[in-house]
Protein backbone atom coordinates (compact mmCIF):
# COMPACT_ATOMS: atom_id res chain seq x y z
CA UNK A 1 0.00 0.00 0.00
CA UNK A 2 1.30 3.42 -1.21
CA UNK A 3 0.48 6.39 0.61
CA UNK A 4 1.75 9.64 -0.78
CA UNK A 5 5.40 9.35 -1.69
CA UNK A 6 6.75 8.86 1.53
CA UNK A 7 4.77 5.86 2.98
CA UNK A 8 5.08 2.65 1.01
CA UNK A 9 4.16 -0.59 2.75
CA UNK A 10 5.99 -2.96 -0.48
CA UNK A 11 9.21 0.03 -0.47
CA UNK A 12 11.70 -3.17 0.81
CA UNK A 13 10.66 -5.69 -1.58
CA UNK A 14 11.21 -2.80 -4.86
CA UNK A 15 14.43 -1.79 -3.39
CA UNK A 16 15.54 -5.17 -2.66
CA UNK A 17 14.70 -5.93 -6.46
CA UNK A 18 16.11 -2.65 -7.91
CA UNK A 19 19.46 -3.02 -5.95
CA UNK A 20 19.92 -6.88 -7.14
CA UNK A 21 19.41 -6.10 -10.95
CA UNK A 22 22.08 -3.56 -10.50
CA UNK A 23 24.48 -5.88 -7.86
CA UNK A 24 23.83 -9.31 -8.77
CA UNK A 25 21.78 -11.07 -5.63
CA UNK A 26 24.86 -12.20 -3.93
CA UNK A 27 25.88 -9.15 -3.20
CA UNK A 28 23.03 -6.99 -1.68
CA UNK A 29 21.64 -7.99 1.65
CA UNK A 30 18.61 -6.76 3.64
CA UNK A 31 17.34 -6.90 7.22
CA UNK A 32 14.93 -5.17 8.90
CA UNK A 33 14.44 -5.98 13.19
CA UNK A 34 13.94 -8.66 14.86
CA UNK A 35 10.95 -10.61 16.12
CA UNK A 36 12.23 -10.02 20.01
CA UNK A 37 11.58 -5.89 18.84
CA UNK A 38 8.02 -7.48 17.68
CA UNK A 39 7.42 -9.53 20.51
CA UNK A 40 8.55 -6.22 23.27
CA UNK A 41 7.65 -3.26 21.82
CA UNK A 42 4.56 -4.45 19.70
CA UNK A 43 2.57 -7.86 21.09
CA UNK A 44 3.56 -7.19 24.61
CA UNK A 45 2.40 -3.93 25.04
CA UNK A 46 -1.31 -4.53 23.44
CA UNK A 47 -1.37 -7.55 25.29
CA UNK A 48 -1.08 -5.72 28.52
CA UNK A 49 -3.47 -3.35 27.29
CA UNK A 50 -6.14 -5.55 26.46
CA UNK A 51 -5.84 -7.59 29.75
CA UNK A 52 -5.65 -4.64 31.76
CA UNK A 53 -8.53 -3.09 29.94
CA UNK A 54 -10.45 -6.14 31.04
CA UNK A 55 -10.08 -5.93 34.15
CA UNK A 56 -10.65 -2.22 34.66
CA UNK A 57 -14.33 -2.80 33.05
CA UNK A 58 -14.64 -5.89 35.21
CA UNK A 59 -13.97 -3.50 39.09
CA UNK A 60 -16.03 -0.81 37.21
CA UNK A 61 -19.10 -2.55 36.38
CA UNK A 62 -18.71 -5.15 39.60
CA UNK A 63 -18.08 -1.74 41.66
CA UNK A 64 -20.89 0.90 39.82
CA UNK A 65 -23.05 -1.80 38.39
CA UNK A 66 -24.53 -2.10 35.01
CA UNK A 67 -26.14 1.51 35.16
CA UNK A 68 -22.62 3.03 34.08
CA UNK A 69 -21.44 0.69 31.89
CA UNK A 70 -21.75 3.02 28.79
CA UNK A 71 -20.04 5.60 30.32
CA UNK A 72 -16.82 3.37 31.38
CA UNK A 73 -16.87 1.09 28.07
CA UNK A 74 -16.42 4.60 26.20
CA UNK A 75 -13.92 5.99 28.90
CA UNK A 76 -11.78 3.09 28.46
CA UNK A 77 -11.98 2.97 24.51
CA UNK A 78 -11.07 6.52 24.55
CA UNK A 79 -7.74 5.62 27.03
CA UNK A 80 -7.31 2.64 24.81
CA UNK A 81 -7.09 4.14 21.80
CA UNK A 82 -4.64 6.87 22.75
CA UNK A 83 -2.43 4.46 24.49
CA UNK A 84 -2.25 2.50 21.30
CA UNK A 85 -0.59 4.97 18.92
CA UNK A 86 3.11 4.62 20.50
CA UNK A 87 2.12 0.71 19.62
CA UNK A 88 1.70 1.14 16.20
CA UNK A 89 4.04 3.36 16.08
CA UNK A 90 6.75 0.43 16.97
CA UNK A 91 4.66 -2.12 15.14
CA UNK A 92 5.58 0.37 11.74
CA UNK A 93 8.83 0.29 12.86
CA UNK A 94 8.97 -3.67 13.07
CA UNK A 95 7.67 -3.91 9.48
CA UNK A 96 8.48 -1.10 7.85
CA UNK A 97 12.43 0.33 8.77
CA UNK A 98 15.03 -2.12 6.87
CA UNK A 99 19.17 -1.93 6.21
CA UNK A 100 19.79 -2.81 2.78
CA UNK A 101 23.83 -3.22 2.25
CA UNK A 102 25.19 -2.99 -1.54
CA UNK A 103 28.74 -2.89 -2.48
CA UNK A 104 28.85 0.92 -2.62
CA UNK A 105 26.78 1.81 0.75
CA UNK A 106 24.46 1.14 3.58
CA UNK A 107 21.48 1.87 3.57
CA UNK A 108 18.99 2.52 6.42
CA UNK A 109 15.34 3.55 5.84
CA UNK A 110 12.72 4.74 8.83
CA UNK A 111 9.06 5.14 7.79
CA UNK A 112 7.45 7.17 9.92
CA UNK A 113 3.31 6.85 9.66
CA UNK A 114 2.09 8.68 6.41
CA UNK A 115 4.29 12.13 5.68
CA UNK A 116 7.91 10.88 6.58
CA UNK A 117 10.56 8.84 5.31
CA UNK A 118 13.98 9.05 6.56
CA UNK A 119 16.66 7.06 4.62
CA UNK A 120 20.08 7.36 5.69
CA UNK A 121 23.31 6.41 3.74
CA UNK A 122 26.47 5.38 4.75
CA UNK A 123 29.20 5.47 1.98
CA UNK A 124 31.11 1.91 2.01
CA UNK A 125 34.50 4.23 1.59
CA UNK A 126 33.82 6.12 4.82
CA UNK A 127 33.38 2.94 6.64
CA UNK A 128 36.31 2.34 9.35
CA UNK A 129 34.66 -0.35 11.58
CA UNK A 130 31.65 -2.63 11.80
CA UNK A 131 31.44 -3.82 15.90
CA UNK A 132 28.68 -5.40 17.98
CA UNK A 133 27.67 -4.39 20.96
CA UNK A 134 26.89 -6.69 23.93
CA UNK A 135 25.31 -5.47 26.61
CA UNK A 136 21.48 -6.44 27.63
CA UNK A 137 20.66 -9.56 29.42
CA UNK A 138 17.90 -9.73 27.06
CA UNK A 139 19.39 -9.28 24.08
CA UNK A 140 21.98 -12.16 25.01
CA UNK A 141 19.20 -14.86 25.51
CA UNK A 142 17.46 -14.85 22.18
CA UNK A 143 20.69 -13.48 20.19
CA UNK A 144 19.86 -9.93 18.98
CA UNK A 145 22.57 -7.05 19.34
CA UNK A 146 23.49 -3.41 18.19
CA UNK A 147 26.00 -3.13 15.34
CA UNK A 148 27.80 -0.27 15.58
CA UNK A 149 29.54 1.38 12.39
CA UNK A 150 32.10 3.74 12.88
CA UNK A 151 32.66 6.05 10.12
CA UNK A 152 35.27 9.06 9.09
CA UNK A 153 31.60 10.93 9.72
CA UNK A 154 27.82 11.19 9.34
CA UNK A 155 24.90 13.38 9.59
CA UNK A 156 25.06 13.33 13.31
CA UNK A 157 28.44 14.54 13.03
CA UNK A 158 29.93 12.03 15.77
CA UNK A 159 31.28 9.44 13.01
CA UNK A 160 29.01 6.49 15.13
CA UNK A 161 25.98 4.64 13.27
CA UNK A 162 23.79 2.04 15.43
CA UNK A 163 21.79 -0.67 14.38
CA UNK A 164 19.58 -1.52 16.79
CA UNK A 165 17.67 -4.20 17.66
CA UNK A 166 19.15 -7.26 14.67
CA UNK A 167 19.08 -10.28 14.81
CA UNK A 168 21.89 -13.21 14.59
CA UNK A 169 24.90 -9.93 14.87
CA UNK A 170 28.19 -11.58 14.23
CA UNK A 171 26.69 -13.34 10.64
CA UNK A 172 25.23 -9.49 9.67
CA UNK A 173 28.81 -8.26 10.84
CA UNK A 174 30.34 -10.76 8.54
CA UNK A 175 28.03 -10.33 5.41
CA UNK A 176 28.26 -6.28 6.11
CA UNK A 177 32.00 -7.09 5.90
CA UNK A 178 32.03 -9.20 2.91
CA UNK A 179 29.29 -6.90 0.49
CA UNK A 180 31.38 -3.81 1.82
CA UNK A 181 34.89 -5.47 0.58
CA UNK A 182 33.70 -6.10 -2.76
CA UNK A 183 33.44 -2.65 -3.06
CA UNK A 184 36.68 -1.67 -1.68
CA UNK A 185 38.34 -4.59 -4.06
CA UNK A 186 36.38 -2.90 -7.06
CA UNK A 187 38.04 0.65 -6.28
CA UNK A 188 41.87 -1.30 -5.63
CA UNK A 189 41.20 -3.08 -9.26
CA UNK A 190 39.32 -0.94 -12.02
CA UNK A 191 39.07 -2.04 -15.04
Amino acid sequence: MKIFSNFDTKLRKTKFAEYQKEYWVDNVLWFGRSRLYWWIKSFLPTLFLIGISILIMVLFTSRFGSDYFVAILIVILIIVLVSLFPIIRKYIDYKLDFIIVIPSCIMMYDQWWIFKRDVITISSASIKTISIRKDKFLYSVFDNWDIIILTEWDSHGDGEVTLRWIPKPEKRRNEIARVIWLDSQANQNPL
